[in-house]
């Protein structure tokens, strides 16, 4: 089974300057004059032609698919999203989908336009546990993102979200699995985030999964791939596929991940834009192993 991971597309859309309030305001001239230039549409197209020629068996993207969470930009993304094999796709939403309050109120945008595509919902409260099956394989889904302050992007886990999709695990017979959350529950040593950033509870997160681990975590939300290998305290791959639709530099290692699996094992690519060939091309992997 192959699996193609995206993260942190960001689609660009342009929005009303009347239309925006509060953080909104900051956040969207901070993607029009500092960050808009760096995400071209062609990245995106390239990334169609990647998916005809990979020919994957499922797409994930690890959320963010929007900047401020304009109800117009889950509108743009999901008539662009649409160019992707519907049938393959399995979505959560990162802390860009979740940036303001009105955006996670009675009828969340993220879950009026995706929730199809987002699996079934598993979860017998507010907390967000989403399951999909494609193509033999169940994917987990978790949304560690909420609205915060224009300084904060953290995330959090809730324990009971951990024990209940255990719970549906063992019920369904499930021991294979994907887990797909925005924030990294794992970070190179220079890569680290501040308080202000990561995963708050991602030390209790990592213990309580020892339990029933997955195979991989895939995320997004640090703009720079990485790949983990299994190790004594977290027994299974972490993934990092952001910023997919980015252009790479000096700080930023951009592209996406294609994860073959057979018997439990994976095989991990990585490919990046490469501007000379205008296409996206296999690329060395950015690897660590646990202790690093």
């Amino acid at each position: 089974m192959k699996i193609l991971h995206l993260s942190d597309l960001h689609f660009p859309t342009p929005i009303p300057f009347f239309q925006l309030k509060g953080k909104m305001v900051v956040g969207y001239l901070n993607y029009t004059l500092r960050r808009r230039k760096k995400y071209p549409p062609y990245i995106w197209d390239s990334i169609l032609k990647s998916v005809e020629t990979l020919k994957p068996d499922a797409i994930v993207v690890s959320g963010d698919i929007t900047n401020v969470s304009h109800e117009k930009e889950f509108q743009t993304a999901g008539k662009i999203l649409s160019e992707l094999p519907q049938d393959k796709i399995f979505y959560i939403p990162g802390n860009h989908d979740r940036y303001t309050k009105q955006a996670v109120g009675e009828h969340p945008f993220f879950e009026k336009y995706f929730s199809k595509l987002s699996g079934e919902s598993i979860s017998h409260n507010a907390e967000y546990i989403r399951i999909k099956k494609i193509a033999g394989m169940h994917f987990v889904g978790w949304d560690s993102s909420l609205p915060l302050s224009i300084l904060n992007a953290y995330g959090t886990i809730h324990p009971e979200v951990i024990s209940r999709t255990q719970e549906i695990l063992r019920e369904k017979k499930i021991e294979d699995y994907i887990l797909v959350c925005h924030h990294p529950i794992w970070n190179p040593k220079e890569r680290q985030e501040t308080v202000h950033h990561r995963l708050l509870n991602r030390e209790e997160i990592a213990r309580l999964l020892q339990k029933q681990p997955p195979l991989a975590f895939l995320h997004g939300h640090v703009h720079t791939n990485w790949v983990k290998f299994p190790g004594e305290k977290m027994p299974y791959y972490v993934v990092n596929s952001a910023s997919s639709t980015r252009l790479s530099d000096s700080k930023h290692e951009c592209g996406f991940h294609l994860m073959e699996i057979e018997k439990k094992n994976l095989k991990i690519q990585r490919y990046t834009y490469n501007p000379e060939q205008s296409k996206f091309t296999e690329a060395p992997l950015v690897s660590y192993s646990e202790k690093e």
